[in-house]
């Protein structure tokens, strides 16, 4: 066994946008390339774009990735 930090102490990866496939990570992944708000991340992944369930939860990876930027 390792000292080394392993992706266990990562939130896991699950599917948010059902409707178009978009996972946790790819949407962590497109905030850090630059997409910041709801409507670019919406334009770039297609996410809420199908029956809008996963809005709340994008908005909420939104705050948690940038905080009170």
């Amino acid at each position: 066994m390792t000292n080394k930090k392993s992706g266990l102490l990562q939130r896991p990866d699950y599917l948010v946008c059902t409707c178009m496939g978009v996972m946790y990570s790819e949407i962590c992944q497109a905030i850090e390339d630059g997409y910041t708000t709801f409507d670019q991340l919406s334009e770039f992944l297609l996410v809420g774009t199908g029956c809008n369930s996963c809005v709340p939860e994008v908005k909420d990876i939104l705050k948690e990735k940038l905080g009170d930027k």
